[in-house]
């Protein structure tokens, strides 16, 4: 398993290679402000080393350890299901030791309204994590 990468910002890391067309339109979406104005603060690594491997396997290699060894308490993750799912649900892990809460998925839409609450202290990751859908999808509140 890959380190978690040291970046300034909440990292968005990706872990399938096999369509470069796709990451390039989900960071698309991650990029682009909300209709409010707000932008992610994020950085997007390409780890070839997660390349292949599957939600459990991700999430059970970042385990949470925030603030202690990470810098940031929350990880994206654009994955096989991101990648050939149409609505392109991003990976959500919780990195935060303070926070029981399970991963869950989050349209590309939605990670500037979860990087900035999160980020701010405005809201908690449980909120985003009790308020995805029955398919276990962030679509917004």
């Amino acid at each position: 398993m890959a380190e978690l990468p040291g970046t300034w910002s909440v990292p968005v890391v990706r872990a399938d290679f096999t369509d470069d067309a796709d990451w390039n339109r989900i960071r698309e979406w991650i990029a682009q402000p909300t209709e409010e104005g707000f932008g992610a603060d994020v950085d997007f690594v390409e780890d070839r080393a997660l390349n292949g491997l599957d939600e459990e396997t991700i999430v059970a290699g970042y385990p949470p350890s925030y603030p202690h060894e990470y810098r940031h308490p929350v990880l994206f993750v654009i994955d096989a299901v991101a990648v050939s799912t149409p609505d392109h649900p991003v990976l959500v892990i919780n990195l935060n030791a303070g926070v029981d809460a399970r991963p869950f998925r989050a349209l590309p839409q939605q990670v500037q309204a979860i990087q900035n609450n999160l980020s701010l202290a405005n809201m908690d990751y449980f909120e985003f994590a009790t308020s995805a859908g029955a398919d276990g999808v962030f679509r917004g509140f």
